[in-house]
């Protein structure tokens, strides 16, 4: 560990694999935020006790080949921006036998103190490290193209110890919606690995909540995704995929 990246060693459990015998998305977001809590339970981190707490409010993931079982990594971690009241962390992971790095992460997040939102300490800042992580993904306005949506009631598993769905169930339910969506026939559906996921937090899901995900095209390889509320359609998450080339 240096004073602005934390290394951390890591091999890919079973656990971690879908049904192509990868890492999957939400298992690689699982991961990251991992590392995340690592990073402040070591007793030389720097940033341990600056920050009162955080939660994620936007995750950016690009994908650049797959993870298997038994995979040596190292996963790095760092400070990537500094905001008023958030920042964001950065991540790569890189495969331990040839450097190749697999996954690149952003993960935003806002920081807590005892009302909601508060002030980032501006000793933060001095910890930035210069590293590229993936940039935020703009949202696609306009028309939604051939558009499909599935329904579901979020379970209690799907909660953390938060008491809220956790941030990477999200990555999941855009994960399995494109499956859906594919499965069902339909164009907005996407098989196949990604090169890129996004995914903005708006508002806490919690069990027994009934909700609904819709999606739709915005380019011959990239979908975007809304998780609403099935009675209110207010909107509790959004996403976008792009999937890989070829």
């Amino acid at each position: 560990m240096t004073d602005k990246l934390i290394i951390t060693p890591y091999t890919i459990r079973g656990i971690e694999l879908d049904a192509t015998g990868s890492v999957s998305p939400g298992w690689l977001s699982r991961i990251f935020e991992d590392t995340r809590w690592r990073a402040f339970a070591k007793d030389d981190y720097a940033l341990r006790g600056v920050m009162d707490g955080g939660v994620a409010r936007a995750g950016h993931f690009e994908y650049a080949m797959p993870l298997s079982y038994g995979d040596a990594v190292e996963i790095a971690t760092w400070v990537a921006r500094v905001g008023r009241t958030s920042f964001d962390f950065g991540h790569r992971i890189v495969r331990a036998e040839d450097g190749s790095v697999a996954a690149r992460a952003r993960m935003t997040v806002v920081n807590l103190g005892p009302n909601g939102p508060a002030p980032i300490d501006p000793i933060v800042a001095d910890h930035i490290a210069d590293e590229p992580a993936p940039p935020a993904r703009p949202w696609p306005d306009g028309a939604r193209r051939d558009s499909w949506r599935r329904q579901w009631t979020v379970r209690p598993s799907d909660q953390d110890s938060f008491r809220h769905v956790n941030q990477a169930r999200y990555v999941d339910y855009i994960d399995d919606t494109r499956w859906f969506a594919a499965e069902a026939e339909q164009t907005a559906g996407l098989r196949g690995p990604l090169d890129g996921l996004s995914v903005e937090y708006i508002r806490e899901a919690h069990a027994g909540e009934q909700v609904q995900m819709e999606t739709w095209v915005t380019g011959d390889r990239s979908r975007a995704y809304e998780l609403t509320l099935q009675t209110t359609g207010e909107i509790l998450a959004r996403g976008q995929t792009v999937g890989a080339e070829g």
